[in-house]
């Protein structure tokens, strides 16, 4: 078991970054694919609309029986203007007109051209290329109205009640009876055309499942370098903090206390394990670092965060047991000591939770984060390595730890005046940017770690700093449904609690908590939608915003 507490400070204190202007947003392989894909069929769509004109043109040349050339020819021309419009503008609600303009175009010319002219052969060609582009239901109705057709035509012309326009003879007539080869070419065009159709599902099946499985690498591939550079970091942060063994004041009593070894040093202190004296009672000791005991600001601050973890009564908040007098030589916090797991180690066990398990996760981290914001304290840390997990898998309690980042009130530690607090990859816009925070900052935090949950990506993959800070306060993350299985209502709970404007954004915890176990059921309110599509509107997955449209704290 993993001995935890209210951790050592590990929140990043910074110098507020100056960027130097935005970068385009990287194209990913995904995107680049559906590019080509949307070009192809606007190259497809530009070359129907052309031949039909043409065709139309061709016909009024040939002459023939004038109802089926006027019929076919404005069948000929609405395919024209319709794959015309596709090609400036692809959607599906066009794409379907294009389908449906294209089999009138086939009925027609069955008969202006008639059923055993060599105009048979485009049924098959057509139908190929419409089953790569309609859905499997479309497919098959356009399919079975043209064999229909095709055959109710043949038929009536082998009987003789229409005339037949066949600009070759089949040759088999030459052979075997002509009713007789004229029922073998019906049949066998029919074979065709199913096999023409059939094999254009199957390419397109198979198509998807290629795609399907180069998202699925794609998705893999950015969970595991994310999770790289997740270890780097935290690798980077344990050599920094220099975790574990005895520190300077093991075995030493304090207070009623003894200390034992060190569970986790960071740059505002140590802690460690300890007991109470009086009745063997293991807790936990989060002492002054060494170093800053002469700094008044840093024994401000620390003695700020002992006010802040004693206010606070909630389930999902480490418990405060006692804290050191105000002119205390060793400043300190005693809390219970968990045994149990944080987030952050229990991703690296099992990176991918079940929907369910977030969901109980997000209601018990609200609980806590909305009983600090009723104290007037905002958190300003929140991270996966501060959200602590007691029990099993079934019974978990999830704890917020480490406030030594937090804001209180209105009041602000001059330690941190003017700097940027917090751990970036999480943080707020507003908190990259240094400006004011309020509740909605820790709303967004939670945010980030939802997103990181539901998709095994981070929102912000640990880089440098800077460049971490600057995308955290001006990109949008890139779209959750590619990166993972999201459905558009869970989604949408994200953009909501990412979204860069602070008033934009749930206006508390508890709110994100309820919208989101809303869409894991299926069943977020229509309104959450609404909100969200705005959102998106403005400000895509994946992009850039302005520096205006950032956030709408002022500095």
């Amino acid at each position: 078991m993993h001995d935890r507490v209210g951790g050592p400070e590990v929140a990043t204190v910074i110098d507020r970054p100056k960027p130097k202007g935005h970068t385009t947003a990287v194209m990913t392989s995904e995107w680049a694919l559906a590019e080509v894909e949307a070009k192809r069929v606007r190259g497809l769509m530009t070359g129907m609309s052309t031949s039909a004109f043409v065709t139309a043109a061709v016909t009024f040349v040939l002459g023939g029986d004038p109802l089926a050339l006027r019929i076919h020819a404005g069948a000929l021309v609405a395919t024209g203007l319709v794959s015309g419009v596709c090609a400036l503008r692809f959607n599906s609600a066009v794409a379907k007109w294009v389908v449906v303009s294209q089999i009138g175009v086939l009925l027609t010319g069955f008969y202006f051209w008639g059923v055993f002219s060599a105009y048979s052969s485009l049924v098959p060609l057509t139908l190929y290329i419409v089953a790569g582009v309609s859905s499997e239901r479309e497919a098959w109705i356009g399919t079975a109205v043209c064999v229909i057709a095709q055959t109710a035509f043949s038929l009536a012309t082998i009987l003789g009640w229409i005339g037949s326009r066949g600009l070759v003879e089949p040759v088999l007539s030459r052979v075997w009876h002509p009713i007789a080869a004229q029922i073998i070419v019906v049949v066998l065009l029919q074979t065709v055309t199913l096999g023409a159709m059939a094999a254009g599902r199957a390419a397109r099946k198979s198509s998807a499942a290629v795609l399907e499985a180069h998202n699925r690498a794609l998705r893999e591939l950015a969970r595991r370098e994310g999770q790289l550079a997740e270890a780097y970091a935290e690798a980077r942060a344990a050599r920094e903090a220099d975790e574990g063994g005895a520190g300077r004041f093991s075995d030493q009593v304090i207070d009623g206390f003894k200390l034992g070894h060190v569970l986790g040093r960071g740059g505002m202190g140590e802690v460690y394990a300890a007991r109470r004296v009086a009745d063997e009672m293991p807790v936990a000791i989060k002492i002054l670092a060494p170093h800053l005991l002469s700094e008044q600001s840093a024994r401000d601050r620390f003695l700020r965060e002992s006010e802040i973890v004693s206010s606070l009564t909630s389930p999902h908040v480490v418990r405060v047991l006692g804290v050191s007098r105000p002119d205390a030589a060793m400043p300190y916090i005693a809390m219970e000591r968990l045994e149990g797991i944080d987030l952050a180690q229990l991703l690296k066990r099992q990176p991918a939770l079940p929907l369910d398990e977030i969901v109980e996760l997000a209601i018990q981290v609200a609980d806590g984060l909305d009983a600090a914001h009723r104290a007037g304290v905002i958190h300003r840390d929140l991270k996966p390595s501060n959200l602590h997990a007691t029990g099993t898998a079934n019974t978990r309690v999830w704890k917020l730890l480490d406030f030594g980042a937090s804001k209180w009130r209105d009041g602000e530690s001059s330690l941190t005046q003017d700097r940027v607090v917090g751990t970036p990859n999480y943080m707020a816009p507003e908190q990259a940017l240094g400006r004011a925070v309020d509740p909605r900052t820790d709303v967004y935090a939670l945010g980030v770690i939802l997103y990181r949950l539901l998709t095994g990506v981070p929102a912000v993959v640990p880089v440098e700093i800077p460049a971490m800070l600057h995308e955290v306060a001006y990109r949008v993350p890139v779209q959750p449904s590619k990166r993972a299985n999201v459905t558009p209502e869970l989604e949408a709970v994200l953009a909501i609690a990412l979204a860069k404007q602070p008033s934009r954004r749930f206006a508390s915890a508890g709110l994100l908590a309820r919208a989101l176990k809303a869409a894991a059921a299926g069943d977020v309110d229509r309104g959450i939608m609404e909100r969200a599509s705005a959102l998106l509107k403005e400000n895509p997955w994946g992009a850039w915003v302005s520096k205006r449209a950032g956030t709408d704290h002022q500095s």
